[in-house]
């Protein structure tokens, strides 16, 4: 049964984690384009407010808080922030579905598609070239040896 707990709480703080980075990067990309301001400030507040609730239940158990309250902290925070954004659909919608256009831009197929996925959009990538033929490979282009 142990290991049953901390399968659901290793879920729980991954999960969460990426749908809680993906959605505060999508509100900080309201304010800037700039990738590593949108990480940067979805880290720290990733981790601080897990961090803080922490804390502040370690504080009230005493002596007898352990690694196991921190992990269930950080588990029920993240997943209570990821639900925030997917229930919030009306107003979050319209900032992740930006952020997986900025994936998509960049070449992030992967990552764009977990952005669509979590904004609740379907993404058609086109799968060849404006022409429709695929694009041919450096060494078949002509005058290249």
């Amino acid at each position: 049964m142990i290991w049953l707990v901390r399968v659901v709480r290793v879920l729980g703080v991954a999960l969460g984690g990426v749908v809680t980075v993906v959605g505060v990067m999508s509100l900080v990309g309201i304010f800037t384009e700039n990738i590593w301001v949108r990480l940067g400030v979805a880290l720290v507040l990733s981790i601080a407010l897990p961090a803080l609730a922490a804390d502040f239940f370690l504080k009230r158990i005493g002596k007898g808080g352990s690694l196991g309250v921190v992990a269930d902290t950080f588990a029920i925070v993240l997943l209570g922030i990821a639900i925030a954004f997917v229930a919030g659909e009306g107003i979050t919608k319209g900032p992740i579905t930006r952020e997986g256009d900025r994936y998509a831009r960049t070449g992030s197929r992967a990552m764009a598609r977990v952005t669509y996925f979590i904004a609740g959009v379907t993404p058609a990538f086109p799968e060849h070239g404006a022409s429709g033929a695929p694009p041919a490979a450096p060494s078949a282009q002509p005058g290249t040896k």
